[in-house]
C-alpha cells in the first residue's frame, strides 16, 4: 500500500505538482491525427494534465495548441474565429498565431504597443505516427519525438483511436501491467481459443499465478510474466512499461503490434490512445473493421465522440445470463472489462487501504518508477533524462515458450527481440 502523501504524488498531474512537472519532460500524446481540425476550421477543446486547451490548424496548415482562456479577460477561445492565419477571440478581437504571439488588438489605439507585450500560452505540437503530440515543458528543452516502432510508418500501416476513461491515469495503466488478471477477468466460459497464446487460450488457464521478473529497459522496465505450461515449459510474456505512461503487451501471433498511452486529462480522468500497426505491410480490412467496432485492442465509442458505449453509468451493459454461460464478467469487450475494474475503484483509488500480493509486482514497479522520476525532476529542477533518449522507445513486447529450466535472464535471443536498439552514430 501507499501512504496518502505517496498516493497524492502518484496521481496529481497539474502544472505545479511534482508528477505533472515530471510528465512535462516528455512529448504528450493528445489525440489522433484525424481529430485535429482542418485549416481554418473551428478549434476543438482538449484537456491535458489539468490544463484546458484548444487545438486548431491555421490557414497554412500549422497546428496550434494553446490555453483555452484568452489572456485578455479569460473568455474561451473555443468560441473564437479561426481565420487568416490565427485564432481570434470574439470578445474584443484579439488574435493569436499558433505560437501564441498576439497578431492584432483592434480594440486598442492604433499607436498602442501592448500587442507586442502580450502572449497566449501555447505549446509545441507535431503530428507523427497518426497522433498529435504536444510538448508542455520548457520551450528550450524540446526533445526528439519518441522512436516508437509505428513512427514513420506509412499511413495504411497504422490505426489510432482515442477514448476517455473515468479514473486517474495510474490506476487505468495498472490494469495493463497486471497480467495475472487475464486468467479471470477475460476468461471465456463456453470456449477456449485454439491459439494457446491468446488471452482466452489454454496457457492462461493452466497457470493462473505467473512467475514475475522485472528487468530494466532503460526507459522503464519489462514486466516479464511466465506461466508454467505443458508440464516442462514456461510461457513468457514481456510487457513493456515506458515512462511516463506508455505500455505494450505482446500481440497474439500474427496480429498487429500496439502501443497504449494512458494520458492524464485531469487527476480524475484520462485519455487512452492506442496505435496498432504492422511494420511489414498494410493493415487488412478485417482487423480495421474489428477495431472500428471497438474490438480487441480498441474500445467501442459512441460515433463522433470519445465516450465509450459500455461505461460506468450504464453498468457496462453487463448481461448476467452471459456471466453464467459465456464469459467470466458478462461484459463484452476486453477494454470494457478492464475499464470496469479500474473505474469502479473510484476516480482516485485509496491506496492506503489496499492489500498487495505477488501478482502486483509489476504494479509496484510502475508506481516506484513514476514516483522516483517525479522526485528526480523535483530535486534537480531539470527535465527527466530519459526524455532526451528517443531511441529507448523502440522497445517491443514479445512472447515465447521456453524450457522450464531455462533462466529468463539467459534467453538472450528472446530478450534481444524486446530491447530497444540504439542507432549507430554516423
Amino acid at each position: 500500500m501507499l501512504s496518502q502523501e505517496q498516493n497524492n504524488l502518484l496521481t496529481q498531474c497539474g502544472p505545479q505538482a511534482p508528477m505533472g512537472r515530471f510528465m512535462r519532460s516528455f512529448w504528450i500524446p493528445a489525440m489522433t491525427a484525424d481529430q485535429v481540425p482542418a485549416a481554418d476550421e473551428p478549434p476543438v477543446r482538449l484537456t491535458l494534465l489539468n490544463e484546458r486547451l484548444v487545438v486548431f490548424r491555421d490557414t497554412q496548415g500549422r497546428v496550434g495548441v494553446m490555453e483555452e482562456n484568452c489572456p485578455h479577460r479569460g473568455a474561451s477561445l473555443f468560441f473564437g474565429r479561426n481565420e487568416e492565419g490565427g485564432l481570434r477571440c470574439v470578445y474584443h478581437g484579439w488574435k493569436f498565431d499558433v505560437d501564441g504571439n498576439c497578431m492584432q488588438m483592434p480594440a486598442e489605439p492604433a499607436n498602442s504597443r501592448m500587442c507586442q507585450n502580450v502572449k497566449a500560452r501555447a505549446y509545441s505540437a507535431r503530428i507523427a505516427g497518426a497522433v498529435l503530440w504536444v510538448y508542455m515543458g520548457e520551450a528550450d528543452t524540446v526533445p526528439d519525438l519518441p522512436a516508437f516502432g509505428f513512427m514513420g510508418q506509412p499511413e495504411d500501416h497504422l490505426y489510432a483511436s482515442r477514448w476517455q476513461q473515468e479514473c486517474n491515469y495510474a490506476q487505468a495503466m495498472e490494469g495493463e501491467l497486471d497480467s495475472a488478471h487475464v486468467s479471470f477477468l477475460h476468461r471465456a466460459l463456453n470456449t477456449i481459443d485454439p491459439d494457446h497464446q491468446a488471452l482466452t487460450g489454454k496457457y492462461f488457464q493452466e497457470d493462473t499465478a505467473p512467475l514475475w521478473k522485472i528487468l530494466s529497459n532503460g526507459a522503464g522496465f519489462m514486466a516479464c510474466n511466465g506461466r508454467s505450461v505443458d508440464g516442462d515449459k514456461r510461457y513468457w510474456r514481456i510487457n513493456q512499461f515506458l515512462l511516463p505512461f506508455f505500455t505494450m503487451i505482446p500481440p497474439r501471433p500474427g496480429d498487429a503490434q500496439l502501443v497504449r498511452m494512458w494520458v492524464p486529462m485531469t487527476d480524475e480522468r484520462c485519455w487512452v490512445i492506442c496505435v496498432s500497426w504492422r511494420p511489414d505491410g498494410p493493415l487488412n480490412e478485417q482487423e480495421l473493421k474489428a477495431w472500428r467496432n471497438g474490438e480487441n485492442s480498441h474500445r467501442k465509442v459512441i460515433p463522433g465522440s470519445t465516450l465509450p458505449v459500455e461505461r460506468l453509468d450504464n453498468d457496462y451493459l453487463i448481461d448476467r445470463l452471459e456471466q453464467k454461460t459465456v464469459s467470466f464478467t458478462g461484459i463484452k469487450g476486453i477494454r470494457a472489462q478492464d475499464a470496469m475494474v479500474t473505474e469502479t475503484a473510484g476516480s482516485i483509488v485509496d491506496r492506503t487501504r489496499e492489500h498487495l500480493g505477488a501478482s502486483d509486482i509489476a504494479v509496484v514497479a510502475m508506481r516506484r518508477a513514476l514516483m522516483e522520476g517525479a522526485a528526480l525532476c523535483a530535486n534537480s529542477g531539470l527535465p527527466h533524462p530519459v526524455a532526451a533518449q528517443a531511441w529507448l522507445y523502440s522497445a517491443r513486447a514479445v512472447q515465447a515458450v521456453l524450457p522450464e529450466d531455462q533462466k529468463l535472464e539467459t534467453a538472450d535471443d528472446f530478450l534481444s527481440g524486446a530491447r530497444a536498439v540504439q542507432p549507430v552514430a554516423p
